[in-house]
Order: structure tokens, then sequence, then C-alpha cells
């Protein structure tokens, strides 16, 4: 099993290639960065599944002028006990009214002898 040093290693490589790739306008170099079947879950659109829908996406944020990426800090779980959800979510008022739709990504893990959501992040689809 690779060490957690390793894992951020990896990941801060992975990351470095990603920011560069943004620096250079190159989309497809981004992509390169996710997995073939890789989400790319911005807010204010629905997810972008696959590599070429990532491109197409990020090519996007690059005509925006969103050239610089930098990650700040990061946390690396391996083999603590947490799994990863990615889910899709509705919000609705009680008579079922559409408030919000979007998408999710947590990390869960055993406390208390249940699971419970550990990290939360989401994304509305909606551009309001």
């Amino acid at each position: 099993m690779a060490t957690t040093d390793s894992i951020r290693a990896a990941i801060t490589a992975r990351n470095t290639q990603f920011a560069k790739a943004m620096a250079n306008k190159d989309a497809a170099g981004v992509a390169q960065c996710y997995t073939a079947d890789g989400a790319f879950m911005a807010g204010g659109s629905p997810s972008f599944i696959g590599r070429a829908a990532i491109e197409g996406a990020i090519a996007g944020f690059i005509a925006q002028g969103f050239t610089k990426y930098e990650v700040l800090n990061f946390t690396a779980y391996n083999d603590s006990g947490v799994v990863g959800v990615q889910a899709e979510y509705n919000l609705s008022h009680a008579d079922g009214s559409e408030l919000d739709n979007g998408k999710t990504i947590q990390l869960w893990k055993q406390e208390d002898g249940g699971w419970k959501i550990f990290r939360d992040c989401f994304n509305s689809n909606t551009s309001e």
C-alpha cells in the first residue's frame, strides 16, 4: 500500500501539472489530470463527465481568463476509514416545489457506532 507521504507527493506533482496546463491555456492538458471517467463538478451547471467534456468545460474557464491555479493546502486521507460519496441532490419546499438541485462530494466516517458526514462540499446546478 502507498504511504500517505507518497500519495501527497503524487497529488502535489499532478496539481503542478494541472497548474502548468492552466497557465499555458492547455485545456487538454488539464483534462489529462482527470481519470477517463472523471467528473468536473463546477457550480452553476451540471457535472461534466469524461475527459472530452471536462476539456470543453476547462476551455470555457480559460476563455474567461481563469489561467492561474494554485492549491493552498490539502489533506490526504489514506486507509483512515473514510469513505467518499458522489451524489446529486434536490432541495424543495414542503409543497414539493424545487428550490435548488446540484451535486455533492461527501466524505463519511464512523463515529458512535454509525456512519456520519465528515466533510461535505456541494455545488448548485443553477446559475442564480
